[in-house]
C-alpha cells in the first residue's frame, strides 16, 4: 500500500499519568516497529522455527497505518446479507440456464472468469487480522440460505493489494466486500477499483466507508456521474446502507489498543450488477426490508437502505453540509466524548484508553 505508517496521538499534557502512558505507547510503538523491520529483512519475529505467530500491526508485506487497523463487526455483515443472497440467487438462476455454454472442467483457467464456476468467491483484498474472513463465513454458514446452493469461498489473505492490481493477479472473485482503509486516498482507490470490476465483469461491490464519502468529489465523479452517461457499459446500481442512527458500528482493534471516538457514522456504499443482466431495484429494496422485518427485533435496531444520494440525506445517513476542517473535527471528537462521560479517560489528543472504539478518521 502507499500509505505510511503512523504512530497514534498521544495526550499532551504534563501530569504523571500521561507521562506513563507516553512510554506504555513508545513501547508498544518499538516493538511493532521491530517486527516490521523483522519482517522486511527476512528475520523470524518470534524467535521459534515452526512456530506460527498470531497476526500483529506492522507484521505486514506493505505499508499500514496502525490507526487503519480496525475490523468490521460482525453487524455489518449480517446488514448487507440479504443483498448479497439476492446477486448469489441471480447467479446460480444465469449458470443453469447457461450451462451448456461452460466448461465445468477444475483444470480450466477460465472457469471462473467466464461465469461457468459451481462455487462463488468474495473477495476481501484489504487484511487486517483475519476476521473478516472468519465472520463473513460464519455468516454465510448461519444463515444456511437455500437460494444459494453454491459453496462460498472467501477470499481473504496477507497480500498487497495494490501490487496484485498493479501486476494484473487480483485474484477471481464474484463479489467484493470490504472495509477499506480510511487513511491517505485508500477509500478512493478502492472505490476506482470496485466500480471498473462492475463495469468489466459485472462484479458487485460492498464497501464499509464513512458517510462524508457519498460527499466527496471523487464519489461524484467516479459513481454518480458515471450514472447520467449514456452508454452501453454496465450501469452502477446503487444502494446505501446504514445502521440504525442510535447505534452506530463500533469497530475492534487487534491490539486492543483505544482510540478516539469517530464523529461520523459508515454506511455500506453497494454497487449491484445481476449475472442475467436484469436489475430489479424494488426486488431488492423488498428483499432488504423482507428479510430484516422478519429478523427478531435487535437491541441495535434496525438498518436502512436507500437508493440515491438525496435519500441517504434525507434519512440522515450523511449531511449534505460541507465537511469541517481538521481542527473543527477535533473540536466535534472532544464534545462528543465529554457527552459521553469519557472525559476523565482522555487526553488533549483525543486518545481512549478503554471500551469499545469507533472507526477513526
Amino acid at each position: 500500500m502507499d500509505n505510511t505508517r503512523q504512530s497514534p496521538q498521544l495526550p499532551a499534557n504534563g501530569n504523571n499519568k500521561s507521562r506513563k502512558k507516553r512510554r506504555r505507547f513508545a513501547k508498544k510503538n518499538t516493538t511493532l516497529n521491530a517486527d516490521a523491520d523483522a519482517k522486511s529483512s527476512g528475520a523470524a519475529t518470534d524467535g521459534n522455527e515452526g512456530r506460527s505467530r498470531a497476526p500483529t500491526v506492522g507484521n505486514y508485506p506493505y505499508p499500514t497505518d496502525y490507526n487503519d487497523h480496525f475490523e468490521t463487526p460482525a453487524r455489518a455483515y449480517e446488514d448487507i446479507f440479504p443483498l448479497m443472497e439476492y446477486i448469489l440467487a441471480k447467479k446460480t438462476k444465469a449458470e443453469s440456464q447457461n450451462k451448456h455454454g461452460c466448461n465445468n472442467s477444475p483444470n480450466s483457467t477460465s472457469q471462473h472468469n467466464n461465469g461457468c464456476t459451481k462455487s462463488a468467491i468474495v473477495y476481501d483484498p484489504y487484511y487486517c487480522a483475519g476476521r473478516a474472513a472468519v465472520l463473513l463465513k460464519d455468516e454465510f454458514q448461519r444463515q444456511n440460505s437455500r437460494k444459494i446452493p453454491m459453496p462460498i469461498h472467501i477470499q481473504h489473505e496477507k497480500r498487497d493489494f495494490y501490487r496484485d492490481i498493479r501486476q494484473n493477479s487480483v485474484p477471481p472473485f464474484d463479489i467484493l466486500v470490504t472495509n477499506p482503509p480510511y487513511s491517505e486516498n485508500h477509500k478512493e482507490r478502492c472505490l476506482e477499483f470496485a466500480v471498473s470490476q462492475l463495469k468489466k465483469h459485472g462484479r458487485s461491490f460492498f464497501l464499509l466507508m464513512p458517510n462524508y464519502v457519498a460527499m466527496k468529489e471523487y464519489f461524484r465523479k467516479i459513481v454518480l456521474d458515471d450514472q447520467m452517461e449514456n452508454t452501453e457499459r454496465r450501469k452502477i446500481h446503487t444502494f446505501y446502507i446504514t445502521p440504525s442512527s442510535k447505534h452506530p458500528y463500533e469497530y475492534d482493534h487487534p491490539d486492543g489498543t483505544g482510540h478516539q471516538v469517530s464523529p461520523f457514522a459508515s454506511v455500506w456504499f453497494c454497487g449491484l450488477s445481476c449475472a442475467d443482466g436484469k436489475m430489479d431495484t424494488k426486488a431488492v429494496v423488498d428483499a432488504f426490508v423482507k428479510y430484516h422485518s422478519l429478523r427478531a427485533p435487535s437491541p441495535t435496531g434496525t438498518p436502512r437502505i436507500v437508493t440515491t444520494l438525496q435519500e441517504l440525506i434525507q434519512i440522515g445517513g450523511v449531511s449534505g453540509a460541507k465537511r469541517k476542517n481538521p481542527r473543527q473535527r477535533k473540536k466535534m471528537r472532544n464534545m462528543a466524548m465529554e457527552r459521553a462521560g469519557t472525559g476523565a479517560n482522555v487526553g488533549s489528543a483525543g486518545q481512549q484508553s478503554i471500551g469499545k472504539k469507533r472507526k477513526p478518521i
